[in-house]
């Protein structure tokens, strides 16, 4: 079993797949110093009663991807339906990709009663002027298991601590300009109070964040213990390091490691074999010249993330864990920077 998921089926599946399972069941982002914000961040998406019918559905979209990969490809590349995404020349942004799987589900699974998404939201008309402004958009919107309205907005990030006493609001994302406290301030603040446009305008609505991603430690500041110890399954944290300090880092004989593209960000990576897996020496450490050398064309222009996988017993490489490697570690940011 992986991820409570049969091997075989885990490991036949596509990545986008994999990116779904995790979008919708990877743990909750919100994290250890902000659980004030749980009224928005903890809701489920379903209700238990629905649990079996989006189990049984999520298998049969793994034994047949060929509708969601589909859905993905147009709705993530409209110009080319056709194309894999994972090999398309010119790849979509991360959280399109992630807005399409989160679109897909909500609007073919029997989790929720779908209504709409990209809602378009408008400011009131200014007397003399033509036309509108269009402020925004509503990620989503549907009906629970009572009736009640929802109003979802969907956000994937990742984020870095500069040092273990650094307040998670400070954690930087990959541009090394936005923290979480910056996102966490936009999604309360706006995105999550627009008021509705017709017909659902004069209907009371419940409001929460869909928000997924991993958050980064320093690896060589902080044990394994006390980050995997929140979330076992690595599926929430993972270590971060320089260029320099990863250099130092020693891995087990068993495991290998690669840069993973941008769009293999989202969800846990499996692949067949070991293709462009690199193995780490005799000593344990892996050649920064030859991993300098692998970066993948489609990766983030300054964040890399490296994928550590083992093997099972039919030869397929699972990724373990994930660590973020910068060049250089940066200077803890402000909150007003």
């Amino acid at each position: 079993m992986r991820h409570g998921v049969d091997a075989t089926i885990w490991t036949k599946a596509p990545q986008a797949w994999r990116d779904l399972w995790w979008l919708v069941y990877a743990p909750a982002f919100w994290p250890w110093d902000l659980r004030s914000a749980a009224g928005v961040f903890g809701h489920r998406l379903w209700s238990p009663a629905r649990d079996d019918a989006v189990r049984r559905w999520l298998l049969t979209q793994a034994h047949d991807p060929s509708e969601l990969c589909a859905a993905v490809n147009k709705m993530a590349q409209p110009n080319y339906p056709d194309a894999d995404y994972l090999s398309a020349a010119q790849p979509m942004r991360l959280g399109r990709l992630a807005e399409a799987l989160f679109t897909f589900f909500i609007q073919k699974s029997p989790a929720v009663d779908w209504i709409a998404s990209g809602v378009p939201i408008y400011a009131p008309p200014e007397t003399g002027k033509p036309g509108r402004q269009q402020l925004g958009e509503l990620d989503a919107l549907w009906r629970d298991d009572t009736g009640a309205l929802v109003h979802a907005e969907l956000a994937v990030k990742f984020y870095a601590l500069a040092k273990p006493s650094t307040p998670a609001g400070l954690a930087i994302g990959p541009d090394g300009v936005e923290n979480w406290q910056h996102k966490l301030d936009k999604l309360c603040a706006r995105q999550l109070t627009h008021a509705l446009p017709p017909p659902w305008d004069a209907e009371p609505v419940k409001r929460l964040a869909h928000v997924r991603g991993r958050w980064f430690l320093p690896g060589h500041d902080v044990s394994a213990d006390d980050w995997v110890s929140v979330a076992p399954d690595g599926l929430r944290f993972g270590p971060r390091f320089s260029r320099a300090q990863f250099a130092t880092v020693s891995f087990p004989r068993n495991c290998k490691v690669r840069f993973l593209r941008r769009l293999e960000w989202l969800g846990p990576v499996s692949q067949p074999d070991d293709h462009r897996l690199f193995s780490p020496g005799n000593d344990g450490f892996v050649d920064v010249a030859a991993w300098v050398s692998d970066a993948p064309v489609h990766s983030h222009e300054r964040v890399q993330m490296l994928g550590v996988f083992k093997s099972d017993a039919a030869g397929a490489w699972h990724e373990e864990w994930r660590a973020w490697i910068d060049p250089e570690r940066p200077a803890e940011p402000t909150i007003g920077g």
